[in-house]
């Protein structure tokens, strides 16, 4: 398989912001077999990119033609807030899936590195949650959704930004009411990022602190659908706590994050430039082992208290293979991130091979 990546790691977030995706290939005609309920809404499909490669409405508009019928638009703020410095991406020396045992240890990032296989691409990522000015963004969430057809929905993440003196649950809240105003069908309200200096990309670890967040949020936005996306959660017990603490406000959970890590290059510096960036988001191949046990935690958390909110799985989606085995678990929707950046044509190969699946 010859991978066409959409996002360029070697320029800018700025540069991609502005200048992609960048994507020269033939859009297939699809062929839509059934339709999926989720939420309430009928969709081609279940799959969908999450909040992160999706940074305005061009990315949506390609993606959604693509056949990912579940584009989360890039995580928004309240407030215009910065990107990290580049370089934002970088590719990782692994090539086997991270278990819990290699927390502790730093792992190596490879400047310009290339890769030829999709199952060994895993990466660091460190942007901070950049936001334009809400303005800006509320007019392209408007262009997004413009761009989706039937049985399509967007997704709009959003982040509170810590500040002395206020209230991140409102802050959350404002963000979710207006993405809703500007279009979202759903809101995702992102509680996990180890990219940002302040506490807002930890909030999903504390049970307290984050229904705090998911009750204001959903008060704010009534019927509108809200899921909230978590990190990796090593303790099942408290895992178990952060989940009934936001079951009687959230419709969905999606995860996970990346996995945070600290990263350095060959010679054992830090491989990312600015304060705070040693420690920076994992994901690919690398982080799939982690992301499933926790998918499947949260269907068994779900069958055994009886929730109803439904679970997207997140993390090291690279492969329709891959795909099969999350749904394999029990999970309503799966979403690729840095899969479907170096694949665009993901959803599509999937969409195909089930058909002639059940054709067979």
């Amino acid at each position: 398989m010859v991978l066409h990546p959409t996002y360029r790691i070697d320029l800018s977030y700025e540069e991609n912001y502005l200048h992609g995706p960048f994507f020269e290939g033939k859009i297939p005609k699809r062929q839509i077999a059934r339709r999926h309920r989720l939420l309430g809404f009928e969709l081609n499909s279940l799959l969908g990119i999450p909040a992160g490669p999706l940074l305005n409405s061009k990315w949506i508009a390609t993606y959604a033609a693509l056949g990912f019928d579940l584009p989360v638009y890039k995580t928004v703020r309240t407030r215009a807030h910065p990107s990290h410095p580049p370089p934002n991406c970088m590719f990782l020396d692994l090539k086997e899936p991270l278990s819990e045992e290699d927390f502790r240890r730093p792992l190596v990032a490879i400047p310009n590195a290339k890769r030829d296989r999709i199952e060994e691409i895993s990466i660091t990522n460190s942007f901070g949650m950049p936001s334009r000015d809400p303005k800006l963004w509320q007019e392209d969430v408007a262009e997004a959704k413009k761009s989706l057809g039937p049985g399509q929905v967007l997704i709009v993440s959003v982040v509170g930004t810590p500040e002395e003196g206020k209230n991140l649950a409102e802050d959350y809240a404002r963000g979710a009411l207006w993405a809703a105003e500007a279009g979202a069908d759903m809101v995702e309200i992102n509680l996990s990022c180890p990219n940002v200096i302040s506490g807002e990309g930890s909030v999903f670890c504390d049970p307290m602190a984050s229904s705090l967040v998911s009750s204001a949020v959903k008060k704010a936005l009534g019927a509108t659908p809200l899921l909230i996306k978590v990190g990796y959660i090593q303790d099942p017990a408290l895992l178990g706590r952060v989940v009934a603490a936001n079951a009687p406000y959230v419709d969905g959970i999606a995860g996970i994050n990346t996995l945070p890590f600290d990263v350095v290059n060959p010679d054992g510096e830090p491989a990312l430039p600015g304060r705070g960036r040693i420690r920076s988001g994992v994901c690919g191949a690398a982080i799939r082992r982690c992301a499933m046990e926790q998918a499947a935690r949260l269907v068994e958390l779900r069958r055994k208290e009886h929730y109803d909110f439904v679970i997207v799985g997140v993390g090291g989606v690279m492969t329709t293979s891959d795909i099969r085995e999350y749904f394999s678990l029990g999970v309503d929707a799966v979403m690729s991130a840095t899969g479907a950046m170096w694949d665009p044509y993901l959803a599509i190969r999937y969409e195909q091979e089930a058909q002639k699946g059940s054709a067979g």
